[in-house]
């Protein structure tokens, strides 16, 4: 579920955040939305983006009877991205409001920040563990003691020297062609960057094959584990799918 892109060359660099959503890609290209644009990630933009994130963090849907604690599952899933490697970040807009974004990472030395991130953010959810913060939602703490003790075990392989991506739409925007145009923005950068590859991950399960969408665009999968972020509220198996492709 989650976020890392490393380009294959160190062309790009000074160009310069599910639990993944999928990329919502439908058989057929739909016509994007006339009012939408894309445009590159600004400083301003960053509480919509945090916001957005905890919106759809829960399989598309709000986080919250996951994990009460926005702002720490916002800092654990776009702070790195947004400190390190903010002009691969891309914003969609509707009359100034943001409807969607695009995350993005290509330095070598972005696993190193994603993990010290990782770290940090995790420290403070086990320290307000401990001062009872989670105390009246059991959901919360199971979250901690899952990202503790499973997180990291149950994420799947990705490829070497590629650049990684994770976005998340609005729900009334998914399906609408603006997924495209942020996709579209992110390989041109990638392209002019030299980055051969990239990858994503999202979650699937039965009846939501994500992956099945993406083997029409060119990705296929690279590595998927089980997790059980989602148990027992799910009873259907879950993985998190890591899908790649050429640029």
């Amino acid at each position: 579920m989650i976020l890392r892109f490393l380009n294959g060359a160190e062309a790009g660099t000074s160009d310069l955040p599910s639990i993944l959503e999928p990329l919502p890609l439908p058989l057929k290209t739909p016509a994007a939305l006339p009012r939408v644009r894309v445009r590159g990630y600004q400083p301003a933009d960053r509480d919509a983006i945090r916001a957005l994130c905890c919106e759809t963090g829960y399989l598309g849907n709000p986080i919250d009877a996951l994990f009460q604690d926005r702002e720490l599952f916002a800092d654990l899933f776009t702070k790195a991205y947004l400190e390190h490697q903010a002009p691969w970040a891309f914003v969609a807009e509707d009359n100034g409001r943001v409807v969607g974004y695009l995350l993005g990472a290509v330095s070598r030395s972005f696993e190193l920040q994603l993990l010290r991130c990782g770290f940090v953010t995790a420290s403070r959810m086990v320290l307000r563990l401990v001062a009872g913060r989670y105390a009246g939602h059991p959901r919360s703490r199971r979250f901690v003691r899952w990202l503790l003790t499973a997180g990291f075990r149950e994420q799947p392989r990705h490829p070497a020297n590629a650049a990684h991506l994770h976005w998340d739409v609005e729900k009334n925007y998914r399906g609408r062609g603006v997924p495209q145009q942020l996709w579209a923005a992110y390989a041109a950068r990638l392209r002019t960057a030299k980055v051969r590859q990239c990858y994503g991950a999202f979650f699937s399960y039965p009846g939501r094959r994500p992956e099945l969408v993406y083997s029409r665009y060119g990705f296929s999968v690279f590595d998927r584990k089980r997790t059980t972020l989602f148990e027992p509220e799910l009873t259907d198996p879950v993985e998190v799918v890591c899908v790649h492709r050429p640029i």
